[in-house]
């Protein structure tokens, strides 16, 4: 079974806040411009969560896509040679 570290959640946790924030703002009896103000200051509070958020993931996951990087084409090399004499094997049994 695959690790599951809990990004799904913490995704849906962020997405679900921001969601229920700005419903919330833009439900309230405020004035118009008093909402505005609001949701900017708002936006930009979820901007820098959503930035910090971003720098984790790629913080975390940095390292390993540099090791997927370095190992897929020799992986992918090393998966060709074993496959195509199975291929060459089927084709000429149905061919020869």
């Amino acid at each position: 079974m695959a690790k599951d570290n809990g990004g799904g959640f913490s995704t849906g946790l962020i997405l679900g806040a921001i969601i229920g924030t700005v419903a919330g703002i833009l439900m309230a009896p405020k004035p118009g411009s008093e909402t505005r103000s609001e949701l900017l200051e708002k936006s930009d509070y979820w901007r820098e969560k959503a930035e910090r958020f971003s720098d984790i993931i790629v913080e975390r996951l940095g390292p390993t896509l540099d090791t997927v990087r370095d190992n897929v084409p020799a992986t992918i090399g090393n998966m060709k040679a074993r496959i195509d004499p199975l291929i060459e094997q089927v084709n000429s049994r149905f061919v020869g």
